[in-house]
Order: structure tokens, then sequence, then C-alpha cells
């Protein structure tokens, strides 16, 4: 949790950050506090997706798109289970490809850290276990 605080304090963030666990009160305030530092407010370079079946085509296409009058894009990934069952290949091979002006957050409940998808995060970007 430190090196989230310490992103969003220096606003120097990755391209990928994965906040998972059981504490359901530290994923939404981390989700919150990302979304805040990284957007300003501002909701035209911001996506949100939530639960299972999402287009990942779609979200790879929206975190390609440059953004419009901002410095960063922002795709949010809200309890998708990717990381539980097998993640799409697609969005395995994009994370090391993500763009500079793009940061992907995935908010999760549980993670299986065998996961293809787990382990390309936690290489290009944070993974942040939030326990009780």
């Amino acid at each position: 949790m430190q090196t989230l605080n310490q992103d969003i304090k220096d606003r120097t963030f990755k391209p990928v950050y994965l906040l998972f666990g059981e504490e359901a009160f530290l994923k939404k305030s981390y989700k919150s506090r990302l979304r805040e530092a990284l957007t300003d407010g501002d909701t035209m370079n911001y996506n949100y997706f939530e639960g299972k079946g999402m287009n990942v085509n779609e979200i790879i296409g929206l975190a390609d798109t440059m953004p419009f009058f901002a410095e960063r894009r922002l795709v949010l990934i809200d309890g998708s289970g990717f990381f539980k069952s097998s993640a799409p290949e697609e969005l395995v091979n994009y994370i090391p490809e993500i763009p500079e002006s793009t940061c992907m957050v995935f908010v999760e409940n549980e993670v299986d850290k065998r996961n293809k998808l787990y382990k390309k995060v936690k290489d290009n970007g944070y993974a942040a276990e939030l326990k009780k």
C-alpha cells in the first residue's frame, strides 16, 4: 500500500494496477483515490467496466485511444473475473504494450496468483493485496 500512496502523492503512475482482497473499504478507497488523482474529475478520459462478460477488444481499443485535452486516460475494470479463471490472451499480451498515456486499474475480490494476467500485471505495474 505504500507504493499506492507514494504514486498518488508523487503523481507518477504505473501503466496498470490490481487492487484485490477481502477488504472492501480499502479497495473502494484506493479506487476512488486513483481515479481522482489520474483524471482530476475529468469524465471524458475515464472508462468504467463492471461485471463479467466484458468485450476485451473494446477495452483494448479504449486504452489505445489518446486522452483528449488531458495527460492521461483511465480504464477502470471492476469485478471482471479475469484473474480467477483463465484470462483472455489478447489482454494478457496487451498489458506490456499499454501506452504511456493510459492507466488500467483492475479491482477484484478473488485472484489466482498463478494466473497469466496476474503475473503480467505484477511485472508491468503493481498488484496490491488489501487484507483485513
